[in-house]
């Protein structure tokens, strides 16, 4: 693992992740002040249980050592080519790629997602779309959720609560 002696931090790669979890943590905490109570006596006290579960679970550069660009190597009869990695300084596997932004190499890399700050390969594939279904039913429920709510508050949309909510489910 390479040492991080040399990185300077960099405020502007974390704008992404911060903005993403103000939108989440805001909206959800405007559903629940605003539209919760009322689907609670309303509908059931499941809804806010529902989704508050749903929300909750939701280097040293300075060697100068220098190897080959790459290595031919015999894995079960096959020979596979593998190419130096100048950052991490080791013989990258077969579909293993580099990210500039992490700084490290990935097996299997898909992207560098930013809203999440982690780069998304081999190892996170289902927990990433873990991620996005989760927060797909999520956002689904407080739409919905938000949508009941102002449709039975018609009468009453210069109300606070139908106010805050209406643009809160869109």
């Amino acid at each position: 693992m390479p040492n991080s002696a040399g990185k300077r931090f960099k405020p502007t790669k974390y704008i992404p992740v911060s903005t993403a979890a103000t939108l989440l943590v805001g909206s959800t905490t405007l559903f629940f002040v605003f539209t919760c109570p009322w689907l609670t006596k309303v509908i059931s006290p499941a809804v806010p249980l529902y989704n508050g579960l749903v929300f909750l679970f939701d280097e040293d550069k300075d060697d100068d050592f220098r190897a080959p660009l790459y290595k031919n190597v015999e894995i079960k009869g096959i020979q596979v080519r593998m190419k130096w990695c100048a950052t991490c300084h080791f013989y990258r596997p077969p579909r293993c790629s580099h990210c500039s932004v992490c700084d490290n190499c990935v097996e299997d890399f898909d992207h560098h997602c930013p809203w999440v700050n982690n780069c998304i390969g081999r190892r996170n594939y289902r927990y990433f779309f873990l991620f996005l279904l989760s927060l797909s039913v999520h956002m689904l429920g407080v739409f919905s959720s938000g949508l009941i709510f102002v449709l039975h508050h018609r009468e009453s949309l210069a109300a606070l609560h139908t106010t805050v909510t209406y643009p809160s489910s869109c």
